[in-house]
């Protein structure tokens, strides 16, 4: 399972590349034909079993302070890398098609979270907080983004990243074991591809696609089009490198695809230079001195859910399970609990949802130092390909800041 002009880096395009229209249904086709289970689209209501956990423990009160809902757009179709926001509203909450909406404890206030992909026609993130939701027909308050994109789109759509729900990047480069065990380095990236290997990717004109081949790794190496589809890995002898997710594609390899369901060698993207944010949660810098009160009472909360869902996510697992097998989503995304299982053990293993600064600092805070070695190499890269749409003489400030960021709040017993 998985994730154009704008880069493919936030976890629609990252997974799927910008779909819409047909291209959506030729995608369901695709994973079904990947022993996805699929469920029918839903537009009536299913509200889950009250649980008391998020009153008592989420008890800040916000009411008079944040929006009422609060409403945050994701990145995508609901899944464990958002556990955080959903671990908010717990059990509690009403589902409708592409949003889930409950009491965030006992706050005062209710929250909303919509689903990304067809739950917002696959806008590019930060647009919609901008545009507005043209599916749900809301202006979000706060937006789930990867950094790069906010880069690429710092100066027409600035945003500004007030804590991270992971740590370190999920994106990986997938081989079979048996022709390329190693490719942990950009050398060993060079060496396979002059050894005939093609990496499958969702675009050639990616950002990450663009820094590979800026680093050395052939054009001529890349496949553009990947829309979720594993066939190409499957049949391609070994020789086709697959781009996908530590949480997502490596388990539906594995589990999900009969005609592979054995072992697969991944290697994430941060081993070669460039780890980005990948689930930032973001506001419009526009709205962000009045969202100031909101957000220095709802970050701590945050990080709190972030260490509370990595450590007990059975509860919410359900909660997207029922909502994905249910409907509410899209007919061909689903999460098991066995894959949701797969993902958040992947996530501790791998460092992805952790302490920042090699396990030292507080969940959910961002590297700024990390981000703007990250704007070194990437601006180039969008002045490259004559984008306008990024602030010439960006910081890391411009568009993240950790001033909400509660520094006592960490996952216990991380070692970075």
């Amino acid at each position: 399972m998985v994730r154009s002009s704008v880069n493919w880096r936030d976890r629609r395009r990252r997974k799927f590349g910008g779909m819409a229209g047909a291209s959506v249904a030729t995608f369901g086709l695709l994973l079904s034909a990947c022993g996805s289970s699929s469920a029918p689209t839903s537009t009536a209501a299913a509200t889950a079993t009250k649980s008391s956990f998020q009153a008592t423990h989420f008890t800040t009160n916000l009411k008079g302070i944040c929006p009422n809902p609060l409403v945050v757009q994701t990145n995508w179709l609901p899944e464990p890398d958002h556990g955080a926001l959903w671990e908010l509203i717990g059990s509690g909450g009403t589902m409708h098609q592409y949003t889930y909406t409950g009491p965030l404890g006992s706050t005062g206030i209710n929250m909303e979270i919509i689903a990304g992909g067809p739950g917002d026609n696959y806008l590019p993130e930060p647009t919609a907080l901008y545009a507005g939701n043209p599916v749900v027909r809301v202006t979000p308050d706060l937006g789930m983004g990867s950094l790069d994109t906010a880069i690429q789109q710092s100066k027409k759509f600035p945003v500004v990243g007030v804590v991270s729900l992971q740590e370190h990047d999920p994106l990986v480069f997938i081989s079979d074991p048996k022709t390329f065990p190693n490719l942990k380095t950009l050398a060993d990236v060079i060496s396979a591809a002059k050894k005939g290997a093609h990496f499958y990717v969702s675009s050639l004109q990616s950002a990450y696609v663009q820094y590979f081949i800026s680093k050395g790794v052939p054009e001529s190496a890349f496949i553009g089009g990947y829309a979720g589809d594993l066939s190409k890995f499957v049949t391609g002898q070994g020789m086709i490198v697959q781009q996908g997710y530590a949480t997502s594609e490596v388990y539906n390899l594995e589990h999900n695809t009969p005609a592979w369901n054995k072992p697969v060698n991944f290697n994430f993207f941060s081993n070669y230079g460039l780890n980005d944010y990948d689930e930032v949660i973001e506001v419009a810098k526009p709205k962000l001195a009045a969202m100031k009160s909101c957000l220095t009472k709802l970050v701590p909360m945050i990080q709190q859910a972030s260490v509370d869902y990595i450590q007990h996510p059975s509860t919410v697992d359900k909660v997207l399970n029922k909502f994905n097998s249910g409907g509410f989503g899209a007919s061909y995304w689903s999460t098991s609990l066995a894959y949701s299982k797969a993902a958040v053990a992947r996530m501790l293993k791998y460092d992805l949802v952790g302490n920042s600064h090699g396990g030292t600092g507080p969940i959910g805070e961002i590297n700024l130092t990390r981000l703007g070695q990250n704007i070194s190499s990437l601006v180039p890269i969008y002045a490259k390909q004559g984008s306008t749409n990024y602030l010439p003489g960006l910081t890391p400030s411009d568009i993240a800041t950790n001033e909400f960021i509660n520094p006592s709040i960490k996952l216990p017993n991380s070692t970075g």
